[in-house]
């Protein structure tokens, strides 16, 4: 399995750290990228220099140049442990360049995992035709691991004579974006196979939306959130968004429950906590016979069409909603949870809004007894049973990213397992 890795904004430390690194000549001499007399070419900036750099020009170079993509690359533990880049070309082509600055993390897969981070960027957010790299034919390692990742020899050629003489040799290597889609799709969806469904379920606050939005962009699905869930329901039950959240935070507490239990009609108007008010006898309530509230029952049955229509046309990713108690059989399907420890859910909030830790650890233990009511009084459904999912994810150290690989890898790897078992199908001849 590969390491995982984070491609980050470039921040001046880590350009320090790329100006150190490239003084080593053996360093040097791995960069998977573009060289020039046996110096590796930094297109966009010369490290030295952009260490004095003004926050206009480093803005000017690494966040407005949308022709040219400059990352940092962060490995857990490790800290910062190199750089790729990619350039954008009038044609359609982009070259990519890498470089593993540690000499001790070399030949443990941190540039595959790299360059199969950039290769997803440059080609689901990018309209790319075609990837291509052009590596010194001394570096043996860096041509087979692009040739493993799908990269095909198409030149080799001299770049200029090296100051210890001869020439230096490069072999350019080139992916086309069809070649790269079938790669990364065809194992998930498999020959003659039903396109996938997934499903991601997480608790309040633990960025399970974002994963499954992710998972979606790197195995080429349709996301489906909880706001497109809302108003496909809504537009099938013939309702608005609002009495459909009316119904779901109706079932996320003890007293809306029990007063649904007494006064159904309620239920059109949304939910009520529990208070003083409401604690008597309640007599001689009448409502109007054509007061047409929103029941159970239509919900769940609205909720079931609603989903089998969202998934008929394609692979899909689908969050939150129960959804996997409403797929259609014979489809394949995988089954996400995403948890995340409640105090680093405390802490995210903390940075996401202007609250005290007290109010954000209150706030989020309401919300999942919330979370956790819905599912089990609405859909019937124990969320937390990590027995109803094929793979929980914990985001305790995981970014987005890195969660959402994980993902989209395991989920390949279940579509490959059912293609190698399916059974073959006879094929009755008439007499």
């Amino acid at each position: 399995m590969l390491p995982i890795v984070q491609l980050r904004q470039v921040t001046r430390e880590d350009v320090n750290r790329i100006s150190r690194w490239l003084m080593d000549e053996e360093i040097a001499s791995s960069w998977f990228g573009h060289y020039a007399c046996g110096d590796p070419i930094h297109r966009g900036y010369e490290p030295r220099l952009m260490l004095r750099a003004s926050s206009e020009d480093w803005t000017r170079v690494f966040d407005r140049d949308r022709r040219h993509l400059i990352f940092s690359i962060y490995a857990g533990d490790e800290g910062h442990i190199g750089e790729c880049q990619a350039v954008f070309d009038t044609h359609g082509d982009v070259e990519m360049s890498l470089l593993i600055g540690r000499k001790d993390l070399w030949q443990r897969g941190f540039g595959a995992s790299a360059a199969i981070q950039l290769l997803d960027r440059v080609f689901y957010d990018y309209n790319v035709e075609q990837a291509w790299v052009s590596v010194p034919q001394e570096n043996i390692a860096a041509q087979r691991l692009f040739v493993r990742l799908g990269f095909t020899p198409v030149s080799d050629y001299s770049e200029c004579h090296a100051p210890e003489g001869g020439r230096l040799r490069a072999t350019t290597l080139a992916l086309p974006a069809s070649d790269y889609y079938n790669r990364r799709i065809q194992p998930a969806q498999g020959a003659g196979a039903a396109p996938p469904i997934v499903t991601v379920t997480g608790l309040p606050g633990s960025g399970s939306e974002n994963v499954a939005s992710e998972t979606a962009r790197l195995i080429r699905a349709k996301f489906i959130d909880d706001a497109k869930m809302t108003d496909a329901l809504a537009a099938q039950l013939n309702r608005t968004p609002g009495e459909i959240h009316a119904l779901e935070s109706g079932y996320a507490s003890f007293w809306t429950r029990a007063l649904r239990a007494m006064l159904a009609p309620w239920e059109r108007y949304g939910t009520m906590d529990a208070s003083a008010e409401f604690m008597y006898t309640f007599q001689n309530l009448d409502f109007p016979d054509q007061l047409e509230y929103l029941t159970k029952e239509e919900y769940i049955e609205g909720l079931d069409a609603t989903v089998s229509s969202l998934v008929a046309d394609g692979p899909t990713v689908l969050h939150g909603f129960g959804a996997r108690r409403f797929l259609p059989k014979g489809r394949p399907t995988f089954n996400v949870f995403v948890d995340m420890p409640l105090e680093i859910r405390v802490r995210k909030a903390l940075l996401e809004h202007e609250v005290s830790p007290d109010q954000a650890r209150r706030a989020l233990k309401r919300a999942d007894k919330e979370f956790a009511s819905i599912y089990k009084n609405l859909l019937g459904i124990n969320a937390l049973d990590s027995g109803q999912y094929d793979i929980t994810i914990s985001m305790n150290r995981l970014t987005v990213e890195a969660a959402a690989r994980m993902v989209s890898g395991a989920v390949v790897r279940s579509a490959s397992r059912r293609l190698t078992h399916r059974p073959q199908t006879q094929i009755l001849q008439p007499a």
